[in-house]
């Protein structure tokens, strides 16, 4: 059985600092426009990814080590939900979405998440994006 609990965030992390390398972000939001506060959203959580890879074979990432030892396979097998299936998105859209989703959505919603994407950005298009202030999202506005 895979061993990937505990250190689940350090293996994330480490995922994630050796992709970022890679990371294609677009200049401007894909909803609004806007040029600032940009980050990258994974249509694909990059933890479950990870945990549900490492469970299907047999893989401890439960230590620097382990993960370390094959983040480059697991990065090279899932080149397309790392690098592709992502919208680079400003904070305040990018919290809205995870308040819609949660912090690590499903993989079935990503159908859903790209249609809200399209939606929202239908709404700004249209002018009839709601004036929510995204201060009031809380725990979701430090997304990377």
């Amino acid at each position: 059985m895979a061993k990937n609990t505990g250190n689940n965030r350090i293996s994330v992390k480490w995922v994630r600092d050796k992709a970022k390398k890679a990371y294609t972000k677009d200049d401007t939001c894909y909803i609004c426009g806007t040029d600032e506060d940009l980050e990258l959203h994974h249509l694909h959580s990059i933890t479950i990814l990870l945990n549900t890879w490492a469970e299907k074979n047999n893989l401890d990432i439960s230590t620097d080590e382990g993960i370390l030892e094959v983040r480059d396979q697991f990065i090279e097998e899932h080149h397309t939900e790392i690098y592709e299936l992502v919208y680079t998105l400003c904070n305040k859209h990018h919290v809205r979405l995870h308040g819609v989703y949660g912090k690590a959505p499903a993989p079935s919603s990503v159908d859903k998440q790209k249609r809200w994407i399209e939606l929202q950005k239908e709404k700004c298009l249209n002018g009839t994006e709601s004036k929510e202030k995204s201060s009031s999202l809380g725990a979701f506005s430090n997304f990377y």
